[in-house]
């Protein structure tokens, strides 16, 4: 290689580090809330630079020394992008660029800089395997034209020799592209842990990952999984959004069924009065509680975690858990605030408000009387509670990748629940109902309009998208 092109190539690759760097920065800025300090990449400009007036002047001899403090320089830079790459977890880095509007040039820099670096580090590999992802996915490369483009990275790079056993790896990962496509459901391709047995066959690679005779297999993985991954699951989430709205619709029919039956019992001597509920109750803000904390932006959800599983036992234990410390905060309530009207019930994200009838309602003596009103009124404030806690969540997290699909999936439950609850008080408002059960009918309504209203706050989840 002659000076020229010698001092061409360094100048290639501190243009590439320079992006590479000013990326990590903003990352780690990000992170640490404080500016980390700043790479020096002008003094390799300033020496190559110098070099290149030298060699004009025919300075040979000085211009090598200079191009070799250039790379000493450019090493030192390596060993700083090296170390700040450490505190980058690749959810990290695919979090910000997702947020952020990540051009090419941007992305063939980083992809060359993990493919020059020496030594990868662990985690390393799986920045390589997304941004390689997320390039050819938005470059929208024929599968056929891949290993050609993937050539083009590694032109001015050493050559590397695929193993045997890094061969047989490859060959398996074909064999699961081939699959994906005779799944037709997204949870029994969740189930089919494709996923991670593809992880796994990377892991093992070890250094044969970043070879160019690998990564076209691994590329083409990516975006077959990807592709039908994302086709299965909006298909799924359509599914659940016009479930969800119908199961809304038939709710408020009940609910307006409930009012109808109340309308025409004359209720008996003594019977409790509920409270008005608004057309939009909207809950006061309270402060941030000690509880089951919020998944981080540094979290990286399993991907089992988005499957839906129906009646799964822990929703409904989660349910259990609410309604257990509605009846612990009303049974330690001091006496003046028993006394209250309204008691705010503190809730992780926000409160709700209970008025003297709806704690009545968790009060064992009282309870006893009309097992079927009280247990009706307990879930129904319970699924309340939860959904209110669940839309704090999802709202939380909807921006985040994927974050948001347990959410939406507890709170596609949680309306499941509720109109499974307002049947259940249709069905307890009749007319052959104990004195006892028929005094609490008119808290009952007032419960079933308050819970048909919070359906009405989260319906807008379940709303079809907006066109892209």
């Amino acid at each position: 290689m002659s000076s020229e092109e010698r001092i061409r190539s360094l100048e290639e690759e501190v243009a590439q580090l320079d992006r590479v760097a000013r990326l990590g920065e903003a990352i780690l800025a990000e992170l640490m809330k404080s500016s980390p300090p700043p790479v020096n990449l002008e003094q390799v400009r300033h020496f190559l630079r110098s070099a290149k007036d030298l060699l004009k002047h025919g300075e040979q001899e000085t211009a090598q020394e200079l191009m070799q403090k250039a790379e000493e320089a450019l090493h030192a830079v390596r060993q700083w992008l090296a170390v700040g790459d450490l505190g980058i977890s690749p959810f990290l880095l695919r979090n910000h660029l997702e947020k952020n509007r990540l051009n090419g040039e941007l992305q063939r820099a980083l992809i060359l800089y993990f493919l020059r670096k020496q030594p990868h580090a662990e985690n390393d590999r799986d920045k390589l395997d997304y941004l390689l992802s997320a390039y050819f996915s938005t470059a929208a490369i024929p599968p056929r034209e891949i290993p050609a483009a993937v050539a083009e990275f590694f032109a001015e790079l050493p050559p590397r020799e695929l193993q045997p056993a890094a061969e047989m790896m490859l060959h398996e990962l074909q064999s699961l592209v081939a699959r994906i496509q005779d799944f037709t459901d997204f949870d029994q391709l969740v189930h089919a842990r494709i996923v991670e047995r593809a992880r796994a066959l990377k892991i093992n690679l070890g250094e044969g990952f970043y070879d160019p005779d690998a990564l076209p297999t691994i590329i083409r993985f990516n975006l077959a999984f990807r592709g039908h991954f994302e086709k299965l699951l909006h298909k799924q989430l359509a599914d659940v959004r016009r479930g969800i709205r119908q199961q809304i619709e038939e709710a408020w029919t009940v609910t307006r069924g409930i009012e109808a039956a109340c309308e025409k019992l004359a209720l008996p001597a003594g019977a409790r009065a509920g409270a008005a509920v608004a057309d939009e109750e909207e809950e006061a803000p309270a402060e941030p509680r000690a509880g089951r904390p919020l998944e981080t932006l540094e979290e990286r959800p399993p991907i089992d975690r988005l499957v839906r599983r129906g009646e799964d036992p822990q929703k409904e234990s989660e349910l259990r858990g609410i309604i257990t410390r509605l009846a612990r905060f009303v049974e330690k309530l001091p006496p003046d605030q028993s006394k209250a009207e309204r008691v705010a019930f503190p809730l992780r994200e926000a409160q709700l408000d209970l008025a003297t009838w709806e704690r009545e309602a968790f009060v064992p003596a009282v309870a006893g009387t009309a097992p079927e009103s009280v247990r009706a009124i307990q879930y129904a404030l319970g699924v309340i509670a939860w959904i209110q806690e669940e839309l704090v969540r999802y709202e939380k997290t909807r921006g985040d990748r994927y974050l948001w699909k347990t959410h939406f999936d507890l709170l596609s439950y949680a309306v499941v629940r509720a109109g499974e609850l307002l049947k259940s008080i249709r069905g307890i408002i009749r007319e052959d109902a104990a004195d006892e059960e028929a005094a609490w009918f008119l808290p009952l309504l007032q419960t079933a309009l308050r819970l048909a209203t919070t359906l009405n706050r989260v319906a807008p989840v379940f709303s079809e998208p907006a066109a892209s």
